[in-house]
């Protein structure tokens, strides 16, 4: 491959196509020619080598730091979508007045920053976007709206980007009202492409049943369908865009209130009153894991809370109240009246949203706050009702760590600080992994000496002391195996051994050094100057 083009390029072509309305207009409809797949037509014309095979190799010219981290952006003719805001947001951070000065940092923002809309819009058209996690080609709610979360700050000011991100959000709104237990899609058939073989539900028996045509995997994650309703009011507030609530049909509307009866029925206990078992989702089979009781999992006691079947890694809960989950629950559901309020509508909605998050709250202090020998009180990560706790942490967001990043409690929090003291200690967290090339949290996903990257920057913006962020950025620029993007996992004594890298993981990464851009510009910046966007735009 030829020399790859950097931001500054990228930025200059944009605009110079925006001076001409109707050719900008043209060619961004080109590739949707036929209601074709965008990144097919693009390998079609120029031979692209598939991302999750590119990224396996360094590229371009190093960094002038001493990593000399490759640069990692597929060329122009390959990446699958061009934002002019996001290139002027690198090229601000990386190289002009506000020049970060740790050169390899830097180049790490440059490649993982783009890395969603370089590499993972599958296809999109007016109203839709498909977009995968990266290595395989399928659309997780959760991932994808963690993916764009890191863009919403732009929209208001990337007419194009704002429509990509709401078709996100109108796809998601269908998959969920057709499937709302199910976490993970195939590509719409406005797309022309086909469903992707064998997926993580070949072979289950699930109830209620799923359309392998539609869906890639069933695994039941609360998470996934509060996931979706973050993006939605983010995008909200940053773009004061209501046509997702009125898109086909008020749809949007719809995917709501599959998310509440799911919520109804998932916060159901397993025994009704006459000793009967009640099951609302089943899943088992040889590539979901060891579901007990016939896939339903373990029996809940009525809390108040919601069970869920899968963690965010996508591996199955040992007790059914994930404490993260709660967390997140209560800040959406909240979040979820407010925004019915400011946009004048459903105040039914409203209502039970208040309503199930106070329940969810005050059962979170009642079962989810545990005493221990060590550490005093903290948040269990997963109970049962019944008095069984699971105490650890896994790097996936919702995490115990992240509940400040949710919004649930400050961290300064009592409570908060114990726990977070605990998790980040090899004796109060079996899943807290040390050794020579990092140290932090990883999860059962892997094995309990792979520690994740996503859970170190997880710890940068939750953290407050300024030399324990630098030693996680330390630990996240030396772990890429210098390929410059952030891996799933990686051992702690062999920095080659490690996991994929996927979009959701850059794309946090990248939301990390912004937030730390705008409350701890000294850690980034020679001038130590907060960064604006909004001013940069």
């Amino acid at each position: 491959m030829g020399s790859c083009p950097r931001a500054e390029d990228e930025v200059q072509r944009i605009e110079m196509l925006q001076q001409f309305p109707a050719l900008f207009a043209l060619l961004l409809l080109l590739p949707l020619r036929g209601q074709g797949a965008v990144s097919r037509e693009r390998d079609t014309r120029t031979n692209c080598q598939s991302y999750s095979s590119y990224s396996l190799t360094p590229h371009g010219d190093p960094s002038d730091g001493p990593l000399g981290l490759p640069f990692m952006r597929p060329e122009q003719a390959c990446r699958t979508f061009s934002s002019s805001a996001v290139e002027k947001v690198i090229v601000d951070m990386t190289t002009r007045m506000t020049r970060m000065k740790d050169k390899d940092l830097a180049r790490l923002f440059e490649n993982t920053f783009p890395n969603t809309l370089d590499t993972t819009i599958e296809w999109y058209n007016e109203d839709l976007t498909f977009v995968v996690i990266g290595d395989i080609q399928a659309e997780w709610l959760r991932d994808s709206s963690n993916q764009f979360k890191v863009y919403l700050p732009l929209i208001a000011k990337d007419p194009a980007l704002q429509n990509l991100t709401r078709g996100v959000i109108n796809l998601q709104a269908r998959y969920i009202t057709m499937f709302p237990y199910c976490n993970a899609f195939q590509p719409p058939p406005e797309s022309g492409l086909s469903p992707s073989c064998c997926s993580g539900g070949v072979g289950a028996s699930i109830s209620p049943p799923d359309d392998m045509q539609i869906v890639w995997t069933c695994g039941y994650e609360l998470d996934s369908l509060l996931s979706f309703l973050q993006l939605s009011r983010l995008y909200y507030e940053y773009s004061g865009d209501e046509s997702i609530f009125s898109f086909n049909g008020r749809q949007w509307f719809n995917a709501v209130e599959a998310i509440f009866t799911v919520i109804q029925e998932q916060a159901t206990p397993t025994f009704d009153s006459d000793g009967n078992v009640v099951s609302f989702y089943n899943i088992s089979g040889p590539n979901q894991q060891y579901m007990r009781n016939r896939g339903r999992g373990p029996p809940k006691r009525n809390t108040g809370l919601v069970g869920t079947t899968y963690r965010p890694s996508d591996d199955v809960v040992i007790f059914p109240y994930n404490i993260p989950h709660q967390a997140m629950l209560v800040v959406e559901l909240r979040a979820l009246a407010n925004l019915l309020e400011k946009i004048g509508t459903r105040p039914d909605l409203g209502s039970r949203a208040f309503e199930r998050a106070q329940i969810v709250e005050d059962a979170i202090w009642k079962y989810g706050v545990v005493n221990t020998a060590d550490w005093g009180k903290v948040f269990a990560y997963e109970i049962d009702g019944y008095g069984g706790v699971v105490i650890q942490d896994d790097a996936n967001v919702p995490s115990l760590v992240s509940i400040p990043y949710l919004g649930f409690v400050n961290n300064s929090d009592e409570i908060y600080q114990n726990t977070r003291a605990m998790l980040l200690n090899p004796d109060g967290n079996p899943y807290y992994g040390i050794g020579p090339v990092i140290r932090g949290v990883g999860g059962q996903h892997v094995d309990e000496a792979h520690p994740w990257p996503m859970g170190l920057i997880t710890e940068v913006i939750t953290g407050s002391d300024d030399n324990d962020i630098l030693t996680k950025l330390e630990y996240l620029k030396n772990t890429t195996t210098g390929l410059g993007l952030i891996h799933e996992s990686v051992q702690t004594h062999n920095i080659s051994d490690y996991t994929r890298q996927c979009a959701w993981a850059n794309s946090y990464f990248a939301e990390s050094i912004l937030y730390l851009a705008s409350t701890k510009p000294h850690l980034l910046f020679e001038d130590g100057k907060p960064y604006n966007i909004s001013v940069v735009l």
